[in-house]
């Protein structure tokens, strides 16, 4: 089926899906940082002596005396800033992906309809005497609605959705593969 997809589209089609794939990739990694950016500022909302213990939190509040924070509760309401403008910026970017994935599916159902049209046109006359040109019409736009809904589209949220699970999945195991493979394991079970 990924084959008679790839068949569907023209030269310049098949250029934007590795620009889409390379969107969705970012996409998936802005999410991951998202995510990933939740969990120190839970760990130091909980126990804010946690930024001293560790290393990338304590370069980050020494690091951010030049901006003027000065103790825990400065620093906290700022990664807190930060973590909300991380996760804004990839809300945008995922809204982004979104709409330019939705953009690229209707065009390509514009473009092989079109293609399919000229092709119909393109018949001889001999062709068309025995067909109503209101069957053809909307041949065109039914078959077109069912490649674009049960097959492009489909195809492009599985590739969306997988990306994300992927590295949401890296994440965890990052963070902690032990875990991660108990809580996989029983999900899966």
């Amino acid at each position: 089926m990924l084959k008679k997809f790839i068949d569907l589209l023209s030269y310049n089609e098949r250029k934007k899906v590795v620009f889409l794939m390379a969107m969705m990739l970012i996409m998936a990694l802005l999410d991951m940082i998202g995510v990933a950016s939740i969990l120190p500022f839970i760990a130091v909302l909980s126990n804010p002596e946690f930024v001293e213990t560790n290393f990338i939190l304590n370069y980050m509040y020494r690091t951010s005396s030049v901006f003027g924070v000065d103790n825990n509760s400065q620093f906290l309401f700022a990664l807190g800033v930060l973590v909300f403008v991380l996760l804004i910026v990839s809300l945008s970017f995922k809204a982004l992906t979104n709409y330019v994935q939705m953009r690229f599916v209707h065009m390509c159902e514009h473009n092989i309809s079109k293609r399919l049209i000229e092709g119909y046109l393109n018949q001889p006359y001999s062709w068309f005497l025995n067909r109503n040109s209101a069957d053809l019409g909307m041949t065109i736009l039914s078959e077109m609605s069912q490649v674009v809904g049960n097959g492009i589209r489909p195809i492009m949220e599985i590739v969306s959705k997988g990306m994300v699970a992927i590295a949401l999945i890296i994440l965890l195991m990052l963070t902690d593969l032990k875990l991660a493979l108990i809580v996989g394991f029983s999900i899966g079970l």
